[in-house]
C-alpha cells in the first residue's frame, strides 16, 4: 500500500499521481454534477483528465500548486483504498476541493479538509503564508457550510462574478469569498 500523507479511521490522503489515479480522477472530472459548481466542463476523455492532472503538479512558479486524493478506505484491511475526491491549493494560497456525488452528504469532505488544513499548515511550502482563501457559489450551501465549520470566515461577495459552465458558461453567478488565519502555534507544556 502507498504511504499517506494524512490519515482518519474511513479516509487518508494520498498525493495526486498519473500511475495510481488517472482512473479515479478521471471518474471524478468527468462526471456532470462534481463539476456543477465549477468553471469548467467536465472532461471529455481521459486524455483531457491525463493533461488536467499534469497541469496540477509543483513547479519552481508554483511550489504550492498540488492536488490529493481523498482515499476511502476499504472495509477489509486488503482492500486498496479507492479515490472518492481531490483536494489542494489550486492557486497559490487557495483551498480547492471536489468530492464525487456518491459520496455527498457522508461527512467525507468534513473529515478530509480537517486532516488537509492540518497536513497543510505543516508542510514546508505554507510557511510563508498567513492564512488560506477559499471561494464558494453561495448556493452551493455544503461548500460554505463546511468552510465556515473549519473556521473559515467570510470575506468578500462578488456579484454576477464567475460563468459556471453547467449553465453553459452566459449565465454569471456570485462567489463568496471565505479567509482562514493560519492557527498560532501553542508552545507544549
Amino acid at each position: 500500500m502507498a504511504a499517506f500523507a494524512a490519515e482518519s479511521s474511513r479516509l487518508c490522503l494520498q498525493t495526486l499521481n498519473i500511475e495510481e489515479h488517472l482512473e479515479s480522477y478521471h471518474w471524478l472530472m468527468s462526471n456532470e454534477m462534481s463539476m456543477i459548481w465549477s468553471m469548467r466542463n467536465p472532461t471529455a476523455s481521459i486524455s483531457e483528465s491525463l493533461e488536467n492532472m499534469r497541469n496540477h503538479r509543483p513547479t519552481p512558479e508554483k511550489p504550492w500548486n498540488e492536488r490529493w486524493g481523498i482515499m476511502l478506505k476499504g472495509e477489509r484491511e486488503d482492500e486498496k483504498p479507492k479515490m472518492i475526491g481531490v483536494v489542494g491549493i489550486v492557486r497559490e494560497a487557495e483551498l480547492g476541493y471536489r468530492i464525487h456525488p456518491d459520496f455527498w452528504g457522508k461527512g467525507y469532505m468534513s473529515e478530509a479538509l480537517t486532516m488537509f488544513l492540518e497536513m497543510w499548515w505543516a508542510l514546508e511550502v505554507s510557511q510563508k503564508y498567513s492564512r488560506l482563501v477559499a471561494a464558494a457559489d453561495p448556493e452551493n450551501l455544503a461548500s460554505t457550510r463546511i468552510l465556515i465549520k473549519h473556521g473559515f470566515v467570510k470575506s468578500e461577495y462578488k456579484k454576477d462574478y464567475y460563468a459556471r459552465a453547467y449553465l453553459g458558461g452566459e449565465v454569471k453567478s456570485d462567489l463568496e469569498y471565505f479567509y482562514l488565519d493560519r492557527p498560532i502555534a501553542r508552545e507544549k507544556v
